[in-house]
């Protein structure tokens, strides 16, 4: 017992550094998250009885990686944004501020007596997972899902969706940086279920990444890409449809380039919604190539169902009004990551997200307080995230595109949805403006014909054709820009050339 004290205080006057490089001299590599009392028991134990380690607390799933009080144990999802509750949950894992205060001195009689105590239960409950981990011998459960990564290095794999549940598969450290792996990686293989100790089930073995083999791979990073205009028109015009006008009318007014950001401005009740499900509509029918992605926040639940209804091919990642804005965030950003790691892989990917207003309002709820403000009472936050999300959109050299088409509320006041879209000005490279006059008349879709615009539309459509869509347009509206009602009269005069042709090559003629 003496010797044992003795060797305790030579190893107590050693860094961290050192310490690790004794542990690893006796066969034994340390967590990451393990504490300086931790490693000194470690290298005890190692000296006096040979023991071996079977393997790192932080490749298994026991209890702490999903701790009382994180989004795993409560299934209340956070924000990576959210420094607080990022705090709280190192803390758990054993990087606390606490913690490292408490290596900066020597504890009294009773708190070395506490954590000695706490030592020897944490190696119990480690025994015990390790018993239990050799002597499963049940089949393995097949499991698919997204990555979502933690600051502490682990992940989970979220099985249903983009939030937390019970179900999600713990994905250790040593996995993750094994095959790079990214946060919104699409991953399939096969996980055991949670032990007594644990709160998920763990990831045995991995067998497919992003559709492809489960191999190390050297992928780009998306932010390395380069962005370049866009050379390709997206076609929306369904010649198999004659009903679908408001696709024919983007097309004529303000036609979209593969890899450009889209903005669909207008008041509230304008008509933005069905007009981005109609152009999810389009783009599956027409562009075969194109995944298709629809990002629908704060929504009533029913317009869900009828968005999940209307794509065929693509996906939809969709919170209601009733969800919190910590879910909202959540679910957008698991869901740009994800599309981000498509890009990054060579596809062609659009983004239909109603609406930039709805994030920005969660984001403004979620780091309330947490920063310098905008008139209004606008968290600086709650309008660059997203910008940032919205900026994402891009063509890229190396092959693959991310067009983003999304909907932002514009009111002129002073409260977010007012500071949002002034901030979003000349973002965007093509934007439809809507009307709230011709809205209330009951007309769709309630474009502003004059107002809506595409830049660059002589990169991806040919010089005559341009020529000849702004002799259209001019004659959409006139000469009418300065009669108060000019905007439903051109709209009117647009919608009629429209239905009394059958395609807008015969209407260009």
């Amino acid at each position: 017992m003496e010797a044992t004290e003795m060797r305790r205080s030579t190893l107590q006057r050693k860094d961290r550094g050192e310490l690790n490089q004794i542990a690893a001299a006796l066969g034994a590599k340390p967590s990451s998250r393990a504490r300086k009392d931790e490693i000194i028991q470690l290298i005890i134990d190692l000296t006096a009885d040979g023991a071996r380690i079977s393997q790192p607390a932080s490749e298994s799933p026991p209890a702490e990686a999903a701790p009382s009080g994180s989004d795993e144990a409560d299934h209340e999802p956070r924000s990576a944004d959210n420094a607080g509750a990022a705090g709280r949950d190192g803390d758990q894992n054993g990087e606390g501020s606490a913690t490292n205060r408490g290596e900066s001195r020597t504890p009294d009689r009773g708190e070395d007596e506490v954590d000695t105590g706490n030592r020897r239960r944490r190696r119990r409950n480690r025994d015990r997972d390790r018993d239990r981990d050799d002597s499963w011998d049940g089949d393995p459960v097949a499991v698919a899902g997204r990555l979502d990564l933690r600051d502490e290095g682990y992940g989970f794999l979220r099985v249903d969706g983009c939030l937390p549940n019970r179900n999600d598969a713990y994905v250790p450290v040593k996995t993750i940086r094994q095959y790079g792996l990214r946060r919104g990686d699409h991953l399939t293989g096969t996980s055991r279920p949670a032990n007594r100790a644990e709160k998920n089930p763990a990831l045995l073995t991995l067998e497919s990444i992003n559709d492809g083999p489960a191999e190390l791979s050297d992928r780009p990073q998306f932010e390395s890409l380069t962005p370049i205009h866009a050379v390709r028109r997206l076609t929306l015009e369904q010649p198999e449809d004659p009903e679908a006008i408001a696709a024919r009318l983007i097309d004529l007014v303000a036609p979209i380039g593969i890899g450009q950001r889209v903005l669909v401005s207008g008041p509230r009740r304008s008509g933005a919604s069905e007009l981005l499900t109609s152009l999810i509509t389009a783009i599956e029918t027409n562009e075969p190539d194109i995944f298709v992605m629809g990002l629908f926040l704060d929504q009533r639940p029913e317009d869900i169902t009828e968005v999940r209804r209307c794509v065929r091919n693509g996906d939809v990642a969709a919170t209601s009004f009733d969800q919190t804005p910590e879910e909202h965030v959540q679910t957008a950003e698991m869901t740009i990551e994800r599309v981000k790691r498509l890009v990054e892989s060579g596809r062609n990917v659009a983004v239909v997200l109603d609406s930039l207003t709805s994030l920005a309002q969660a984001y403004n709820a979620a780091l309330s307080n947490a920063g310098r403000a905008y008139s209004g009472n606008v968290e600086s936050g709650a309008v660059h995230m997203p910008k940032k999300l919205f900026g994402a959109g891009r063509n890229v050299s190396e092959g693959g595109s991310l067009t983003m088409i999304a909907s932002i509320v514009s009111d002129g006041s002073s409260s977010l949805p007012g500071v949002l879209s002034d901030e979003f000005v000349g973002t965007a490279n093509t934007e439809i403006r809507l009307d709230p006059w011709a809205a209330q008349l009951g007309l769709f879709p309630a474009i502003d014909v004059s107002a809506s615009v595409s830049r660059d539309e002589d990169r991806f459509i040919d010089a005559d054709e341009v020529q000849a869509l702004q002799d259209l347009r001019r004659g959409f509206t006139g000469g009418a820009e300065d009669d108060p009602g000019g905007v439903v009269k051109a709209l009117e005069t647009a919608l009629s050339k429209l239905r009394s042709t059958a395609s807008n090559s015969e209407l260009l003629r």
